[in-house]
């Protein structure tokens, strides 16, 4: 089953899945009401990377058969680990700067980001059934091969120069980015996609959170 959604993916490619990620899909324009004095970016990049890794070994145990495992290429490795972690860099690094730090002045503290959760799996099951029946024309007219749906918990604190934990907040979020001919992504900017969708929805709901503190954390980042 795994297989032949990867193999309808592959027609989906050559078929003319168009769109790509652009600037505007890593920045968002929810910012806090009032802007904290400026903060470093503080990222646990374990935390990410040893979710994407599971991802990859999960695939290896789903697509494993009697000739041997699946075995990930290293350009399939590079996308779902190191491209997807620098995307991750990318999209806390501008929220930070277009939500939720002042433009200028010294460094007061720093955001710390960690995953607590990540879960990533096929949203779209139910259409490979009518890609199978129609043999991938339902695909050829643009029904999507895979919707792509990520599931994260995101972690913030808020730290002083000096490294201590003056708030702390987390927040579920989730994504989906549709693997399809004409409208829809390839295979990895579609997982892609849903990463970042998720990490911001993540980081939406932490604002929220955060709104109330503002004022509290101004004044102990300013000390």
């Amino acid at each position: 089953m795994k297989k032949s959604i990867l193999l309808l993916a592959i027609c989906a490619l050559a078929l003319g899945a168009c769109r790509s990620l652009r600037i505007r899909d890593f920045h968002t324009n929810e910012a806090i009401p009032q802007r904290l004095p400026r903060l470093g970016l503080l990222v646990h990049e374990r935390s990410f990377l040893d979710a994407f890794f599971a991802d990859i070994d999960r695939d290896v145990l789903l697509l494993s058969n009697g000739d041997g495992p699946y075995i990930p290429s290293p350009w399939e490795v590079y996308h779902r680990t190191d491209l997807t972690l620098s995307d991750v860099f990318q999209v806390l690094e501008n929220d930070l700067q277009d939500n939720i730090n002042l433009s200028g002045g010294e460094k007061h503290g720093n955001a710390r980001f960690k995953l607590l959760y990540y879960e990533q799996r096929n949203a779209g099951w139910g259409l490979l059934f009518p890609s199978i029946a129609t043999f991938g024309v339902a695909n050829l007219l643009g029904m999507p091969c895979i919707i792509y749906r990520v599931d994260v918990e995101l972690q913030m604190e808020i730290t002083d120069v000096h490294g201590t934990v003056l708030n702390r907040y987390s927040a579920p979020g989730s994504g989906k980015g549709k693997v399809a001919a004409y409208h829809g992504y390839g295979v990895y900017p579609a997982l892609r996609k849903a990463n970042l969708v998720a990490v911001q929805d993540a980081l939406s709901s932490i604002k929220t959170k955060m709104t109330a503190d503002i004022p509290a954390l101004t004044e102990q980042l300013s000390r």
